[in-house]
């Protein structure tokens, strides 16, 4: 019989496949930084002959990793700024977030980054909300190095803010369902709020449970169609305390949403009397020129 020919060697792509069995053996934010390497990689080298992924597959699936892996992290470091804008400094306001915000979402220049919304007041439309998150505290000061972070400090600077308070939130304490991976779509949300509960001490387990059920719910097309967002973030300086991050299509889907058993757990336990109080912030980005303030 004919020898049999000698096998091919395997191509050897250690980033990706050290980043598909590490699961949670590793931290996230060293699983993001495998990956975010691996994606500018892909595109120094796309297109060369033989730079393929694991399996074959092209070096164009390596920033889909970066972006599955990046899904999976819990938020380790959020911010909720809420600021007031001199009237007539909204445009330039606009002008400069669109530059932060935008390019806070780019993996290769702000890889800590999860999510960042422009959020607007709807009761004062003056006032605004960026709802930031960051893999932890490291990234969100890599955040402030940037320069597109500067758009937003150069414009503080010129006097354009009237007001500022920060509210630290994180999702690292919280089970994983906590924070939404799932896309949010393309559209603009024009009725969202931003829940401030404070719980009792010795409810919160009941709490949780009740709002894993509300919020897994809530992100089911099929159940709640006009939902687009669900987070449920705890703050960082009181964790008793917790801020429900709901965004809708519009004030029907919100609507809808109250009619629903999930939001019944909710409302069931609230009325079990362990929520010691509660604010509600309306928010939207509807009005915002542009489809950015939203991120998808």
């Amino acid at each position: 019989p004919s020898a049999r020919p000698p096998a091919r060697p395997r191509r050897f792509c250690p980033v990706p496949a050290m980043a598909r069995g590490a699961s949670s053996a590793l931290p996230a934010a060293l699983l993001l930084l495998l990956a975010t390497v691996w994606a500018l990689v892909a595109v120094r080298f796309r297109g060369l002959p033989g730079f393929t992924g694991s399996s074959g597959r092209s070096a164009a699936a390596a920033p889909r990793i970066a972006r599955t892996l990046a899904s999976r992290a819990a938020v380790g470091s959020g911010v909720l700024v809420s600021v007031e804008i001199k009237p007539d400094r909204i445009e330039d306001f606009l002008s400069a977030m669109e530059v932060d915000v935008t390019k806070s979402r780019d993996k290769a220049i702000d890889p800590g980054c999860l999510r960042f919304d422009l959020l607007r007041d709807r009761d004062d439309p003056n006032k605004f909300v960026f709802f930031e998150c960051y893999l932890d505290d490291g990234a969100a000061a890599h955040h402030k190095t940037t320069s597109h972070y500067n758009a937003w400090a150069e414009f503080k600077a010129s006097g354009g803010v009237v007001s500022q308070s920060v509210a630290k939130v994180e999702t690292a304490s919280l089970p994983a369902w906590a924070f939404q991976t799932s896309d949010c779509g393309n559209k603009a949300t024009g009725s969202a709020v931003l829940v401030t509960v404070d719980i009792k001490p010795d409810r919160i387990d009941d709490f949780l449970k009740a709002m894993e059920d509300d919020v897994t719910k809530s992100r089911d097309k099929a159940l709640d169609p006009g939902c687009l967002r669900f987070d449920l973030l705890r703050d960082r300086e009181d964790p008793n305390k917790f801020v429900f991050y709901e965004a809708y299509s519009d004030d029907e889907g919100a609507a809808q949403h109250k009619t629903t058993s999930h939001y019944k757990s909710w409302a069931d336990f609230k009325g079990t009397g362990g929520v010691a109080s509660q604010s509600v912030t309306k928010v939207e980005t509807a009005s915002i020129p542009g489809t950015w303030a939203f991120q998808a």
